[in-house]
């Protein structure tokens, strides 16, 4: 595990698109750069009983089979995409919707492959091959064959699909003792023996040369003293190699560094200090360390990185450095772009352990397990596609490279469809309202509190009348006369384009006669708005809050497929409505499992 976590932050801080099955005739990254191109870390390192590997045991997940309270990862992967044959059972409860609980081993060639095709299709340049030096320090163990079996699969991967790639060494597991050699042997008789990794035309290339990334030394809990150190970057540096060190963030103080390790880094043909655990903003570290590198010819590889927690391994606080639902990274990004910086390595492509992957995760409670917390992707209060973060590492590449211009805001929808909003309104992992008890303006005519005392309300309740999970939207208040009564509430602040497709659905409680008369509306960019509209139930009702709907006591699903009376528009805001004539007393309503998308 990477992350080296400084105390002292500064905290105030279902489906996808099918990926291209294809390789590129005329691959783009043949003989590929490492600079100019955005490569990101690549694990690899999930395993499971029955995967075909020689380990046949979990790992990374957990070291027994995954279950509630028994699990050393973060974020819970979206599994949609993965073969049947790379599915793995474990010990959870089914998914919120129902699907069983699987995990995928990265041993399968056809998961390593997938990985290599989603870099393709949302434009990621590359991959660095995590070798860690505990995976490695005995040659012919199971974890080493592992290790090379999926270096192997990745190169064909990665020439099938015209990404690059290059070895990272972790330093990791290895000690003062076994250090130099471990790593010249592995060299010498794996790399470029044995596999023969860097005569693949996709393997990564510095100033011609191929690339070596050696990343641990001079950090604190890392082996190597600064002469060892020194003696391992000049060794791999007379093997004709680009050598990259990832190095500590305060390299340039020895802050949190070893100290004596000033010729180590000067030794390296570029830099890379490690950020993940940072929340400073990086624009002041990224210029500092730019002109020190400039100073000396040296070149940088900034790191950035979408956001970590580690709470159900390390028991550290849930959402530790949220995501904030792509800002963060996308700011580091910006930052990179803005020093003039063309290169960047993302931490890291599938590191669900400390949930810094940025492959396909959950979106939301209806993707996990009922009865374990995982992080999601929706965990900022925000709905989130799985697939947003490939996305956003896709648009930063292009940034950062020069291929597109700086943009300081995420330049991409949360979601590309075809769900394009979902929450059941959970705490930790699912979209959050944006308001609560908020009436629109001008929404509000003889309504007031249950009772007719104070005001009406619409916001989550937890651990009343819910249909998944433990809350639900519960709207209440009191028709105080009996003419025109309605109370129309702001809920969530969305930019959802509607297509002939698009189909609204929510399940649905009424508690009493007045409770009928609550319902989902939609306001458009337009200022148009789903009541006004034709639209209906696929019952026949009108969607008008006005038109009654459901049944007192009971859970039903109201659905609606509003692209008929809608197409062609764009969802600003979601609302819930009270809308009644001629009665009056108190209403209470609730609503849970709300999502809009293309059918």
């Amino acid at each position: 595990m990477r992350l080296v976590l400084v105390i002292c932050l500064l905290v105030t801080a279902q489906w996808l698109p099918a990926a291209s099955a294809a390789a590129d005739p005329t691959p783009r990254n043949a003989n590929p750069t490492l600079k100019n191109k955005v490569y990101a870390g690549y694990q690899g390192w999930f395993s499971a009983p029955g995967d075909g590997s020689p380990l046949n045991a979990w790992r990374h997940w957990a070291g027994t089979q995954p279950s509630p309270g028994n699990q050393t990862f973060e974020l819970y992967p979206d599994m949609t995409q993965y073969p049947a044959s790379a599915k793995f059972p474990t010990g959870y409860a089914p998914l919120g919707n129902g699907q069983p609980a699987t995990l995928f081993s990265s041993y399968p060639a056809e998961v390593v492959d997938r990985h290599f095709a989603w870099m393709n299709q949302y434009g990621i340049d590359g991959a660095a091959l995590q070798r860690f030096g505990s995976d490695i320090s005995v040659p012919d163990a199971p974890r080493a064959v592992v290790r090379n079996s999926i270096a192997t699969k990745a190169r064909a991967a990665a020439e099938k699909y015209g990404r690059g790639f290059y070895v990272e060494y972790d330093v990791s597991g290895l000690t003062d003792a076994n250090l130099e050699q471990v790593l010249k042997d592995d060299w010498t008789n794996v790399i470029t023996g044995t596999l023969r990794l860097t005569d693949s035309p996709a393997y990564a290339k510095g100033n011609g040369k191929p690339v070596v990334e050696i990343w641990g030394l001079g950090f604190t809990n890392r082996p190597g003293t600064a002469e060892q150190a020194e003696r391992v970057v000049r060794w791999f540096k007379d093997q004709g190699l680009y050598v990259v060190g990832g190095v500590p963030r305060g390299w340039r103080t020895d802050a949190g560094a070893k100290p004596g390790f000033a010729p180590v880094y000067r030794a390296f043909d570029m830099l890379s200090p490690w950020m993940v655990g940072s929340t400073a903003d990086t624009a002041p570290q990224i210029a500092d360390d730019l002109a020190a590198l400039s100073a000396t010819g040296q070149d940088y590889l900034p790191v950035i990185y979408p956001g970590f927690a580690w709470s159900n391994w390390k028991d550290g606080p849930r959402n530790e450095i949220p995501r904030r639902s792509g800002d963060y990274l996308w700011q580091q990004a910006v930052n990179v772009r803005k020093a003039g910086v063309p290169q960047a390595f993302i931490a890291m492509f599938d590191e669900y352990d400390e949930s810094t992957a940025i492959t396909p995760a959950a979106e939301d409670s209806s993707m996990i397990p009922t009865n374990q917390y995982f992080l999601t992707t929706s965990a900022d209060g925000k709905f989130v596609s799985s697939d947003f973060y490939l996305r956003l590492a896709g648009k930063a590449t292009r940034m950062i490279s020069g291929a597109d211009p700086l943009v300081t805001q995420v330049p991409i929808p949360l979601s590309a469809g075809p769900v394009f909003f979902r929450t059941s309104l959970e705490q930790d992992t699912d979209a959050r309202p944006t308001w609560t008890s908020t009436p629109v303006p001008g929404g509000l005519s003889n309504v007031a509190g249950p009772g007719g005392t104070g005001s009406p309300t619409l916001a989550p309740v937890t651990g009343q009348d819910n249909q998944l999970g433990e809350s639900a939207l519960r709207a209440q208040g009191s028709s105080t006369a009996s003419g025109h009564s309605y109370a129309y509430f702001q809920v969530f602040d969305v930019d959802i384009p509607v297509s002939a497709r698009t189909r609204l659905s929510y399940a649905f409680l009424p508690k009493d006669a007045g409770g009928r008369h609550v319902a989902v509306d939609l306001v458009m960019t337009d200022g148009s708005t789903l009541r006004d509209s034709s639209a209906t139930t696929t019952t026949g009702v009108d969607m008008h809050p006005a038109a009654p709907k459901g049944q007192v006591g009971t859970w039903t699903t109201i659905q609606s497929q509003v692209g008929s009376a809608l197409n062609g528009k764009t969802i600003d805001k979601i609302l819930v409505g009270y809308d009644r004539r001629g009665a009056t007393g108190d209403f209470t309503a609730f609503l849970d499992d709300l999502s809009i998308a293309n059918s």
